[in-house]
């Protein structure tokens, strides 16, 4: 298993770093043709098809992963309702683009939104094939389908910058992007869909899937609540600084996060029944990805401001702030995450969606009462919500494996607090050293990664000690 899960995360990280790392290079592209303003377009737009997303997956995708056992009728009526669905979902964006225009006083979010929809279509046609394909374990045709689509979508989106196709440009990029890795998902898995589909079978991966479709439909107008009330309340500009900010923060701690939890929900769904070596095996995965994930959210908060004066035009300066503190609620996304996983892995969904309602109840309560306060005030509130759902996020663990919260923030505390001092170390070094800001940068880097490590060894940090076991293991035996 440890083979298994080693190998799935490797290949999903070469995804991460390739189309991530590439797309990461266009959108750095994209800042310095396109305005703030076109950015905070897309944001807006963007909630209707995330919830679309979601209401089409409907949880059957991963009901497919999780389940022991799948009939190719299994398969084939899963795909029959994500098109179905599909085709309800688009109904409801195009007839609602209107209105949604009029929410933000953005007459051309109505042609936006009703192309950008298209997206759920496309996205429909390929949510078996990679349910097929993480069951099987196989995350390289999965990597090369999203690298293939990143790239090729990402170069003919900067054409159509260049142009001047404006905030166009980035609608070509997602479509371009689904489509391609839909198609390259297809040539990827032999399985083709049969004209026939059962009741019995949608009913069955259904009634684990509808908790996790509660909770997506929750999780999408949560996540992006933010957005709306910042487009409804500030402008276009402040909406793209806030919207670059929180992208570059999920890029590094939700993708990091997701190429593990996407290797490893298929191998450990075969221990579900089995509670002591599960815990075992999440305890270690915690570990491990919170050495690695906080002093990169620590690095970066700490360096944000010579990073955007290297790589983005001075109209970004303003969301400097705004992802100092996204670094704070990236660096305790693991715990989230890894625990909402071990709910899917016991077959617990319910559970799933009551921890959601919790927690965004809380949440959406802390973002309203922050308006008053601007958009850092609202950003605050979500360093403030992040920390506060910790309790429920770690009650159902505790109650199903014996992962309690006081043993989880044992095992995170001294890499986040290592992360911290690390991250203060690069920003003050950045600040003193006057000489040129790449070299400026790299010494700051540098001067971070040296102090985290050194203060990982002073204080054994339970992932450090993983890794350096497996290296001396491998290479000095």
């Amino acid at each position: 298993m440890n083979r298994k899960i080693g190998v799935g995360v490797l290949w999903n990280l070469a995804s991460l770093f390739v189309s991530r790392g590439a797309s990461t290079l266009f959108m750095l592209f994209f800042a310095r043709i396109l305005a703030p303003e076109a950015f905070g377009l897309v944001a807006m737009a963007t909630i209707v098809f995330e919830l679309a997303n979601a209401f089409v997956n409907s949880g059957l995708g991963a009901a497919l992963i999780r389940s022991k056992q799948v009939s190719d009728l299994d398969l084939s009526t899963v795909f029959h309702a994500n098109l179905l669905l599909s085709l309800l979902a688009y109904s409801l964006i195009y007839f609602s683009a209107p209105y949604i225009a009029t929410f933000y006083s953005q007459p051309e979010l109505t042609s936006l939104v009703r192309v950008m929809g298209l997206v759920v279509f496309i996205n429909a046609t390929k949510i078996v094939q990679v349910a097929i394909l993480s069951r099987n374990m196989n995350f390289k045709h999965q990597m090369k389908a999203n690298t293939l689509g990143v790239v090729v979508s990402g170069c003919l989106a900067l054409a159509a910058a260049w142009i001047g196709w404006g905030v166009w440009s980035l609608v070509v990029q997602m479509l371009g992007s689904a489509l391609i890795s839909a198609i390259v998902l297809w040539f990827a898995s032999a399985w083709r869909p049969s004209m026939s589909a059962s009741s019995e079978s949608f009913g069955r991966l259904f009634s684990f899937g509808k908790n996790l479709l509660g909770e997506g439909l929750l999780s999408v107008l949560y996540q992006n609540s933010y957005v709306l009330v910042i487009g409804k309340f500030f402008s276009a500009e402040i909406t793209g600084l806030y919207f670059i900010a929180k992208k570059i923060s999920n890029l590094l701690s939700q993708q990091l996060t997701g190429a593990v939890q996407q290797a490893t929900y298929p191998a450990l769904s075969t221990l579900q029944n089995d509670n002591a070596s599960l815990l075992l095996k999440y305890r270690q995965i915690m570990q491990l990805m919170m050495f690695v994930i906080a002093p990169v959210m620590g690095l970066l908060g700490g360096m944000a401001p010579t990073l955007f004066e290297l790589l983005f035009d001075p109209a970004w300066s303003g969301a400097v702030p705004y992802l100092q503190l996204l670094c704070i609620v990236g660096a305790l996304y693991p715990l989230h995450a890894l625990n909402m996983n071990l709910l899917n892995v016991k077959g617990r969904s319910d559970l799933v969606l009551k921890v959601g309602l919790v927690k965004k109840a809380v949440n959406l309560t802390l973002l309203f009462l922050a308006i008053p306060y601007g958009v850092m005030g609202i950003v605050v509130s979500q360093v403030l919500g992040s920390i506060l759902a910790l309790v429920p996020n770690t009650y159902y663990s505790a109650k199903l494996v014996n992962y309690t919260f006081f043993t989880q923030i044992l095992d995170v505390a001294k890499p986040f607090f290592s992360a911290l001092l690390a991250g203060f170390m690069a920003w003050w070094v950045s600040e003193t050293v006057n000489i040129w800001e790449e070299v400026a940068f790299l010494i700051a880097g540098l001067a971070g990664v040296i102090l985290y490590l050194f203060l990982c060894a002073l204080l054994r940090v339970e992932g450090a000690v993983v890794v350096y076991s497996k290296i001396k293991r491998e290479y000095f035996r």
